[in-house]
């Protein structure tokens, strides 16, 4: 799975206003976030289900992935920014 670009007028407003380290941070934590949860949607989706196979089934997948992922993200990226300004 390919970690899909990340638009920086996405971010929420406190880490865009708090300047490019942390905006590549949580940039950062935002990509780490996008491939646990793909690894997560490939360990749930067993070959017999229409996810699991097929020509379409990676694409499918890491359809699903940046579903879950996109806007804010699933939370975790806020949860890692934050033990990363620790």
């Amino acid at each position: 799975m390919s970690i899909s670009a990340i638009s920086t007028t996405s971010l929420p407003a406190d880490i865009r206003s708090a300047g490019t380290d942390a905006i590549k941070q949580y940039k950062s934590a935002l990509g780490f976030e996008q491939m646990l949860v793909g690894q997560l949607v490939k360990s749930m989706v067993s070959e017999e289900s229409s996810l699991g196979q097929g020509p379409y089934a990676s694409t499918m997948q890491d359809t699903l992935t940046t579903a879950l992922t996109s806007g804010q993200g699933m939370g975790l990226a806020r949860q890692i920014y934050k033990e990363m300004q620790s």
